[in-house]
């Protein structure tokens, strides 16, 4: 079988949080990761989106923050729907859920994972980049974010990993708008 194209180690690792606030408070002050940069997504404005192969609907809370080895996702869940993140995690609980990892060859990658016995858990597209999740909580105990490579979200994740390495403690929850306003 052959392996994926990702061009290096995980690069994210997200857990879901009941909490998002919270989750925020705890990672800037205690471990010292920040600033996180929320948003709302609304599984409704994504035409493409699936849960176990089907349309499905989402609503959550996400928090983004580079750690000095890696991205960190924080997922609050705000829609009690079937979803990938309680299919591991218990709702109102705390848990590890996924590895991110860039994908080169999206359609290769996908077809390489599925061949190997991975079920696709959701999928969808955010502008011109494809992600699919892919449950590996049989061997990993958690699940697989396969995400394409390209030049927006490369971007997006590195005006992210700049704002973190010039962070001075202050405003640990910004918003997305805030990041795009420089």
């Amino acid at each position: 079988m052959s392996a994926l194209s990702l061009p290096g180690p995980v690069f994210q690792y997200a857990w879901v949080v009941p909490d998002l606030d919270a989750a925020i408070t705890y990672w800037s002050e205690v471990v010292g990761v920040g600033p996180f940069f929320t948003t709302d997504f609304d599984s409704s404005t994504i035409p493409d989106f699936t849960y176990r192969g089907q349309p499905a609907e989402l609503r959550q809370r996400i928090g983004w923050a580079q750690g000095r080895e890696g991205q960190i996702e924080l997922l609050q869940p705000t829609t009690p729907a079937p979803n990938i993140y309680f299919d591991l995690i218990p709702k109102g609980q705390i848990g590890f859920h996924h590895v991110g990892i860039w994908s080169d060859d999206f359609e290769a990658d996908k077809q390489t994972l599925l061949d190997r016995g991975y079920e696709i858990a959701s999928s969808l597209t955010s502008g011109d980049t494809h992600i699919a999740y892919f449950d590996t909580s049989g061997p990993a105990s958690s699940m697989l974010e396969l995400i394409e490579r390209n030049d927006s979200i490369v971007g997006l994740f590195e005006m992210i990993r700049a704002a973190a390495k010039d962070w001075d403690g202050s405003k640990p929850a910004r918003t997305m708008e805030d990041l795009m306003a420089g």
